[in-house]
């Protein structure tokens, strides 16, 4: 009867241990749980990152399209906002207010492409001609939303707000559509001028500049399909009025056969200017002299004998009292 009654006794106090220890596991599981919990609601917080604001160069569009609604315009959000909440997982598009600018050239540094660029075009007299140039504009903003629902999202071509740089798709964008327009319009005005023109002339080069200025503008906004973009002196404040492109030649470079064959005649140039310089002076002396002896050859003995006094040949005649003359001897040293 004992020893069955010590088994109870044991059976007893294993039972209680295991029904300890569970309480113990399901405490410890509680608490782990709830950890976990506050981890994965931090990390939604931070993903879905409710809490935006725009830089003070870039103006913002916010879209719907969380976990919890689709995908529609909210609001603009102007340049430089607070932090303010935009929603749990909406979007935030930037887009730069400020001048840009689309730069073509032969130095890596200074071009879009990142490398050695130029925009080749024909003379009228069919030679080559290297264009390194410039274009500088704004971004239309009365027309933002639809520039992005049919550009932007196109070409992804909005900017990062940690970076506060525009994307790829940026640059992929100003390529397709501005660089095409550059080229045509050069190629066009350039076939209008001589190669020498174009190299040497600042008039010419100012009449190609303007006279791309002006269609630029108009051909980069018909292939986009409106006026999306602006020249540089663009004011939102004057939304209604859209200026033309700055376009700018910055540099014209010509085949080195064709630079060194203008040289040549620059030197030619200069040498039979200069003997024509010469052969007129000739002419000139040439002239004195035969008009001198006329003159000599009118007034006679009396002015051959003057000349020869002015000139120190002689130092003293005898004049007539019925010449009329009243002479000065010069002096001598």
């Amino acid at each position: 009867m004992e020893a069955e009654g010590d088994r109870r006794g044991d059976e007893r106090d294993r039972r209680e241990r295991v029904r300890h220890g569970a309480r113990r596991a399901v405490a410890r599981i509680g608490g782990f749980g709830v950890l976990v919990l506050i981890v994965i609601l931090l990390i939604a917080f931070f993903a879905l990152n409710p809490f935006k604001k725009t830089p003070r160069e870039f103006i913002g569009l916010s879209y719907g399209g969380g976990p919890f609604e689709g995908a529609h315009f909210q609001q603009v959000v102007d340049p430089g906002s607070n932090l303010y909440f935009n929603g749990w997982g909406d979007p935030l598009y930037l887009y730069p207010i400020t001048q840009r600018n689309y730069i073509i050239s032969k130095r890596a540094e200074e071009g879009d492409v990142g490398g050695a660029d130029f925009v080749p075009a024909p003379s009228a007299d069919r030679i080559e001609v290297d264009y390194e140039v410039a274009v500088y504009f704004k971004l239309n903003l009365s027309k933002l939303q639809q520039f992005h629902e049919t550009i932007g999202l196109k070409y992804r071509a909005w900017c990062d707000q940690e970076s506060e740089h525009c994307s790829d798709g940026w640059e992929r964008m100003l390529r397709d559509s501005f660089r095409q327009q550059i080229e045509f319009a050069l190629q066009r005005e350039s076939r209008r001028f001589a190669v020498a023109d174009i190299y040497a002339d600042q008039q010419t080069l100012t009449d190609i500049q303007n006279e791309v200025g002006t269609v630029l503008k108009e051909n980069v906004n018909q292939i986009l399909g409106d006026d999306y973009f602006c020249g540089p002196t663009y004011s939102l404040a004057v939304a209604e009025t859209c200026p033309d492109f700055e376009f700018v030649i910055k540099r014209v470079t010509i085949p080195d056969q064709v630079l060194t064959a203008f040289e040549a005649n620059r030197t030619s140039e200069i040498a039979v200017q200069t003997k024509k310089n010469e052969v007129q002076q000739a002419q000139f002396e040439a002239q004195a002299i035969l008009e001198r002896q006329r003159a000599l050859e009118r007034c006679g003995q009396i002015c051959v004998l003057y000349d020869a006094v002015k000139s120190g040949a002689i130092d003293f005649w005898v004049i007539p009292d019925s010449a009329g003359l009243n002479l000065t001897l010069p002096q001598r040293p």
